[in-house]
């Protein structure tokens, strides 16, 4: 059931898919699921970001772009706040500023899926023209392994057969490249973010 019992069960959750992916433990702003659409949760998770990101002072940033991938209002909230941020040169300006992407041109002949989970995200899912996405990071087997490991700390959000077919639906949409879409705009294709 929603609630504080959830919170914790997904905020360890979070803490699991950190500890397999070998990154840092998550921050996390305590803003709730769905509750960003409002003038005053913009204003505190403004705030929160800015703190976060004061303290952190990243070289790189990397969030959702205006489509939110799956367009989810809270995705595109946050990508709008990291974006108002980066932009104002009111705060710490962090280096650079990256969104994530699906090129539109992986978005053919998806695999057959078991769940209407899969079925779902596969036609709600926001794609975006290859061309934008100028940054291309390659993955080793490896590392899409350990990535598709990770997803599976998400116990309280998916169903095993919703689990594989995340699995097949993450293979299809990146296969070995993540792509990235920098703030400003670049016609060359770069194979690192740190260029």
């Amino acid at each position: 059931p929603a609630g504080d019992s959830l919170a914790h069960v997904r905020a360890a959750e979070t803490a699991c898919n950190c500890t397999i992916l070998g990154i840092r433990p998550p921050i996390l702003l305590g803003m709730g699921d769905a509750a960003l659409t409002n003038r005053s949760a913009l204003s505190v998770l403004r705030s929160r970001i800015d703190s976060v990101l004061r303290i952190t002072r990243p070289d790189i940033v990397i969030t959702w772009g205006p489509d939110g991938g799956s367009g989810h209002p809270d995705h595109r909230m946050v990508g709008n706040v990291v974006t108002e941020i980066f932009q104002s040169g009111q705060t710490e300006k962090f280096g650079k500023l990256y969104y994530t992407g699906i090129p539109t041109e992986n978005w053919n002949n998806p695999p057959v899926y078991k769940t209407d989970l899969g079925r779902e995200v596969q036609e709600t899912y926001k794609t975006v023209k290859k061309e934008f996405l100028t940054t291309r990071i390659k993955c080793e087997k490896e590392e899409i392994e350990r990535a598709i490991n990770a997803m599976y700390c998400y116990k309280s959000q998916y169903t095993t057969e919703e689990m594989a077919d995340n699995k097949l639906w993450t293979l299809y949409m990146n296969r070995d490249t993540v792509y990235l879409r920098p703030f400003r705009f670049q016609d060359k294709i770069s194979y690192s973010i740190f260029e």
